[in-house]
């Protein structure tokens, strides 16, 4: 693959203007409809009636695994919620069937399961803290929906309140898993619970909503930032303490963008002053994270910037094009314009020979830049439609 086109002669403002024409267009009038219907899995006439799919083949049809994973089925629910607020038609129904099924998940206790059978019986009833992240917040989005009314909100919270009651460590944040299989502590599942508790705090206003995301934000600072390096960590021992081995040096540039873009999302809502903070986190990410020649962001590099995976998946493109947008739009426009464009031409379409390619993707880069992808997962939507969603917001308030 050869260098990304470069956007410097059209000017950053114009060329993330076409790349969100573009992002739109794929969007709403290739894959929303292709995953409504393909992507979701149903009866004769009532498509999600089961679910969404777990995801397709390279071919572009579904794959049809022995199981679903309860996160899959959260994202979906969160992307045709974030769809039916948008006024796309088909969306509103997709996400109330998307709901019932999730609701095949709920354990009698509060918490809810990982893993259901393809037709909603309970394969896996482990608890997995970064799907009941994503089940709060699937639970936020739907809320806000109009006629909904309070069991999506009482049901988030309650699963809250069982995860604070079931899962919590004494040294701060959460087990991984219920029941607890050892293992490295990890980062990410609760940059997500953050994120749902920001979703949950946007659908009711509500202070209170906003307590845990106090707790995980002292616990991002004091805890998994890095204050020398300004890096995330991603993996730990106990108290905290950086794991052994490369698992304590790996980090992620993806999530360092997404980190920057919560931090902002933080402040918005909460006051709390945040900048120092992602921007630590930013200049990291750029320093290291981003290929020079490409604008491709990488998979993973080590806590003093050593390049641990010089493949690319498209999930850290996305949040990449949310964090330069939330962080620093007007000075980077450029750069966010080239990953945008990325996106477009080297992601957002399947394989060639797939008979659905312009409603698909491909979810990865190998080291040298060509397809890799063995699947198409259907939970990459998410990330498209949270990247999409901050480049909309950024071009419609005059950062492009």
């Amino acid at each position: 693959m050869g260098n990304a086109p470069s956007v410097s002669s059209q000017g950053g403002e114009a060329a993330l203007r076409a790349v969100h024409a573009r992002f739109t267009d794929w969007l709403f009038g290739q894959a929303l409809p292709f995953w409504a219907d393909t992507g979701c899995d149903g009866v004769a006439g009532m498509p999600a009636a089961l679910g969404a799919q777990e995801h397709l083949t390279c071919e572009g049809v579904p794959a049809h695994p022995a199981f679903k994973r309860v996160r899959v089925q959260a994202r979906q629910l969160f992307v045709f919620s974030w769809a039916a607020l948008r006024g796309w038609p088909e969306a509103r129904a997709r996400a109330d069937a998307l709901f019932e099924f999730l609701l095949r998940a709920r354990r009698a206790d509060g918490g809810w399961v990982c893993r259901l059978t393809r037709s909603g019986e309970v394969l896996d009833s482990t608890a997995d803290l970064y799907d009941l992240a994503f089940v709060v917040f699937a639970l936020a989005w739907y809320a806000r929906l109009d006629g909904v009314g309070e069991p999506p909100v009482a049901l988030a919270r309650e699963t809250l309140r069982w995860i604070e009651t079931e899962m919590p460590r004494a040294e701060g944040g959460f087990l991984n898993r219920l029941p607890d299989e050892g293992g490295a502590w990890q980062q990410n599942p609760h940059m997500h619970l953050f994120e749902a508790v920001l979703a949950l705090y946007d659908a009711t206003g509500q202070a209170d909503d906003l307590t845990l995301a106090h707790r995980l934000h002292d616990l991002f600072r004091t805890r998994f930032l890095d204050a020398t390096t300004g890096c995330l960590g991603e993996y730990f021992q106990a108290d905290w303490a950086p794991a052994a081995g490369e698992a304590g040096q790996w980090t992620e540039p993806g999530h360092h963008f997404e980190w920057v873009w919560l931090l902002h999302a933080y402040t918005a809502r909460s006051g709390v002053e945040t900048r120092a903070e992602a921007d630590s986190l930013y200049r990291f990410a750029l320093a290291h994270g981003v290929q020079g020649d490409t604008a491709l962001v990488r998979d993973a590099v080590s806590r003093n910037g050593q390049v641990l995976s010089n493949a690319a998946r498209l999930w850290v493109q996305g949040e990449a094009l949310r964090g330069i947008l939330s962080h620093d739009a007007q000075g980077n426009v450029s750069l966010a314009a080239r990953v945008g464009e990325n996106l477009l031409e080297y992601y957002l379409h399947g394989p060639k020979a797939c008979p659905s390619a312009q409603a698909t993707w491909t979810d990865q880069l190998d080291a040298q830049g060509q397809p890799a992808a063995e699947r198409i997962p259907t939970s990459s939507l998410y990330h498209i439609v949270t990247a999409y969603d901050e480049l909309d917001r950024a071009v419609r308030e005059g950062g492009g």
